[in-house]
């Protein structure tokens, strides 16, 4: 069905984990991002599980398309996505005018997806006793796969989506369906509650 506002915050609502399916780059992938992450005024941790972007570009990402901040900031950089200008002093980054002071982690190897869990683990424990709702991106799963077998990266997700579905989180995660056969983004969306299409300049979403 065609999604609106509305049908996004309904989403963010019920289901604990979404399936972004958008070209990259596509047009509207950044407004539906940030729609996932930041859908109502409640206070937040956003929190970053980045392949393809340096942490810098995903806080540009929500000031450019929200006008409020998280509470906490977290952001697991792997492999390249460091390598930006903030990446060879990473300061840079933690302080920006809005104050802004994200937590870091960098996952070296983008075939590493045990010390990957552990860091996002270690995200979500930092904020445990606090009241924000958690929000999580992980952008983008195509990336992942060019490390990663499909079999592989679904075992991973499947332990993943139950962590967060734990930690009372919300996450969304980003795939570009034309970068792979059905089977494969039929495989993943069949672990998350709901799926978000970017298609011919509209959203359709599907539930379980």
């Amino acid at each position: 069905m065609k999604g609106d506002v509305a049908t996004m915050e309904t989403v963010f609502e019920e289901a604990s984990s979404v399936l972004l399916l958008s070209p990259s780059l596509g047009e509207g992938e950044s407004d539906a991002c940030i729609d996932l992450l930041h859908p109502d005024d409640v206070e937040k941790n956003a929190l970053w599980v980045s392949y393809t972007k340096s942490p810098d570009a995903q806080l540009r990402r929500w000031r450019n398309h929200s006008e409020s901040r998280p509470a906490n900031v977290g952001v697991v950089s792997v492999g390249d996505s460091m390598r930006s200008v903030s990446a060879g002093n990473p300061q840079s980054a933690n302080h920006g005018s809005d104050g802004l002071d994200p937590s870091i982690e960098t996952v070296t190897n983008p075939n590493d997806l045990t010390g990957l869990g552990i860091s996002i683990t270690e995200q979500l424990t930092r904020w445990h006793s606090n009241d924000a709702r958690t929000v999580v991106c992980v952008d983008s799963l195509t990336a992942m796969l060019q490390y990663v077998d499909r079999q592989t990266a679904y075992e991973f997700l499947h332990v993943l989506t139950g962590r967060l579905y734990a930690a009372d989180a919300v996450a969304h995660f980003h795939m570009d369906p034309g970068a792979h056969d059905d089977r494969t983004v039929e495989s993943i969306a069949s672990l998350c509650d709901a799926v978000v299409e970017l298609r011919d300049g509209e959203r359709h979403i599907r539930c379980r």
